[in-house]
């Protein structure tokens, strides 16, 4: 990173808002807050950086804990430039559903917890074990 972006991030934003974009994006930005969702997650925009990098999320949760299955899909569509339009969002901070099949429930990721999913295959197994048999000399 050049001293010239280092310096305009760590005179754009105050000490708490450097040191937690440093410690939950693991690098230094700065930008416009474009709107906050019903987590608490906040979205910026800064139209000075690379395309690509011009939009990002700062996770409400902290570090551990932080997913992305926790951006709503309006704000995910937003930030990957599929629309420039912000998402619409009710009383609540909810997003609003664009389609009828969409859904407002935000699943959290379960990998590696109890209720990860599980395949189950119901075709008979093609390898069958191999069963050594011993001979009497």
């Amino acid at each position: 990173m050049s001293l010239s972006r280092y310096l305009g991030f760590f005179f754009k934003n105050n000490l708490r808002q450097n040191f937690q974009i440093i410690r939950k994006l693991d690098d230094e930005k700065h930008g416009l807050l474009v709107g906050t969702d019903s987590f608490g997650n906040q979205y910026y925009e800064n139209n000075e950086e690379r395309y690509g990098r011009h939009r990002w999320v700062l996770p409400h949760a902290s570090v551990p804990k932080s997913d992305a299955t926790q951006v709503p899909p309006g704000w995910n569509q937003w930030l990957h430039c599929f629309t420039d339009e912000i998402p619409k969002m009710d009383e609540s901070g909810r997003v609003l559903k664009d389609h009828f099949w969409a859904t407002n429930e935000v699943v959290p990721n379960k990998t590696g917890t109890r209720g990860a999913y599980k395949v189950y295959s119901t075709a008979s197994p093609t390898v069958q074990p191999w069963t050594p048999t011993v001979s009497e000399r």
